[in-house]
Parts: structure tokens; C-alpha cells; sequence
């Protein structure tokens, strides 16, 4: 219990690099958006990360800058208020993307997800390639994004049109290239041409 407790306390060492991780991860994003047209969304991409909801938090459970920060969170509480806060607020993310079902099926939960728009999806791929990034550092490959994505799609409450269009485009990604990726999305996906 002494030890969990000397875990949870914020240090210097957690603020300086939450601080860089977040920092790091927003610019690689940025980048990645600016090179698919999504300006607007490249310059306020996770703000809520610089919120005391999130931030604190951030700062609190920061290990390694290996992982989210959310799952020394959840580890401790049985769930992450941080992360909930953020998906709150973030349309990136498919969590967002959740309703109420007006006729549900009596043996299914009620929550039913919808289909994201494409610049939301858009900038949920350029977020896990940002992310995939951060963790991995020089160990990255074009890989990392689409195994990350098999690895915890089974916990997923994704719509399915929503899911193609995320896999093909990593597919894309894992298979052809960061600079293919960028072309397809920039010049096809987000002119809403048909997949």
C-alpha cells in the first residue's frame, strides 16, 4: 500500500516527461495533419490533455513514457476519469462516436457506435501513427500501427464502416508506406471519393 501511494505521488521526473510526452505526440500530430490538409484540426488536436483533469493525472500516473499514463489510472481506480474526460472531447476518437440505440436488441447493450466523418478518422489514423511513434521511438516501423490496432480490436465499440476505413488505411500504411498513406488520404479519402 506504501509503495502504490509513493507511485501516485507527481515528481519532478513525472512532470518533465509527461510534459514531453504530450508535447512530442501533439507536434508529431500536427505534422501528420498538415500534411493531409487538416490544418484546424492539426493545431487543436488533444487540448483537453493540457486541462487539471487530464494533466493532473497525466503527471500523477506518468511512468515511462512508454504508456498511457490512463492505465496506471485505471489499475488503481478500476478506471481511467482522465480518459473519459478526453474521449469526452476529442471526436478522434471512435469512444466519442457512441448512442443510445432507439431499438435496441433485449440480449445487446444499448450502446450502438456511428459512423465517424472521414476528417475524424482521418486524424484518429495520424494520432496512432503520432502515437505508435512516441512509444516505440527508434524501434518504430510502418508496422506498429496496424499490429497495435489487431492487438485491441476486440474491445473495440467500432462502427463497421468506420472499421474498413481505419484497417485499409493502416493496411496502406503497414504495406506500402507513410508517403502513400499521406497521398491516399490526402488526395482521395478526404475528397470523399468511395472506398
Amino acid at each position: 500500500m506504501e509503495l502504490q501511494k509513493e507511485n501516485q505521488r507527481i515528481t519532478w521526473r513525472k512532470i518533465r516527461g509527461h510534459w514531453k510526452t504530450i508535447n512530442e505526440h501533439k507536434m508529431l500530430v500536427l505534422q501528420h495533419c498538415f500534411r493531409i490538409g487538416l490544418y484546424w484540426q492539426g493545431l487543436t488536436h488533444d487540448l483537453s490533455k493540457y486541462l487539471p483533469s487530464e494533466l493532473l493525472m497525466g503527471f500523477r500516473y506518468y511512468e515511462d513514457g512508454k504508456s498511457s499514463p490512463n492505465n496506471g489510472e485505471r489499475r488503481e481506480k478500476g478506471y481511467s476519469y482522465a480518459w473519459m474526460h478526453h474521449k469526452g472531447r476529442n471526436r478522434h476518437h471512435f469512444e466519442y462516436w457512441t448512442d443510445y440505440a432507439l431499438h435496441p436488441v433485449s440480449d445487446r447493450c444499448p450502446l450502438q457506435p456511428v459512423q465517424m466523418p472521414r476528417r475524424y478518422v482521418a486524424e484518429m489514423l495520424m494520432d496512432r501513427i503520432s502515437a505508435s511513434k512516441n512509444y516505440n521511438k527508434e524501434t518504430y516501423t510502418q508496422h506498429h500501427p496496424l499490429l497495435y490496432f489487431e492487438k485491441g480490436k476486440s474491445h473495440y465499440l467500432l462502427h463497421p464502416q468506420t472499421e474498413k476505413e481505419l484497417r485499409g488505411m493502416l493496411r496502406i500504411l503497414d504495406e506500402r508506406g507513410e508517403e502513400e498513406l499521406i497521398r491516399f488520404v490526402r488526395d482521395y479519402y478526404l475528397k470523399g471519393y468511395e472506398i
